[in-house]
């Protein structure tokens, strides 16, 4: 797996997406095919990509703490529960990364105003 992506490094809107959340090109992925076959269980959505398991439900729970997608539990007929995970529409994810642009450009407004203070 490649590093996170720097600001250095932003070509296109993937990039920046990994850049605003932190994240890798797999978990990209993982959002990805969330978001085109979701809501679909941990295990399944680790059996349609080829991956283990494990590493598809560690991609799936940092795509939740940044909001990329999200987890519903469902009840089973016969007692217990299990959970499903959908990816985030495209225009709420454009709408995330607006909002992380904007506040990442008045951040460095406001430190560019403290320059002569600090330099």
């Amino acid at each position: 797996m490649q590093p996170h992506k720097s600001f250095a490094n932003i070509m296109d809107c993937r990039d920046l997406v990994q850049c605003a959340f932190s994240l890798n090109e797999f978990e990209i992925e993982v959002y990805k095919s969330a978001a085109a076959h979701g809501p679909i269980r941990a295990d399944d959505l680790a059996d349609r990509m080829g991956r283990d398991r494990s590493t598809v439900y560690r991609a799936l729970q940092r795509l939740l703490t940044c909001g990329m997608v999200f987890r519903e539990t469902r009840s089973l007929d016969k007692g217990g529960y299990y959970h499903v995970y959908m990816g985030i529409s495209k225009a709420e994810l454009r709408a995330k990364l607006e909002r992380c642009v904007e506040d990442w450009t008045q951040r460095m407004r406001e430190a560019l105003d403290r320059f002569d203070d600090h330099m």
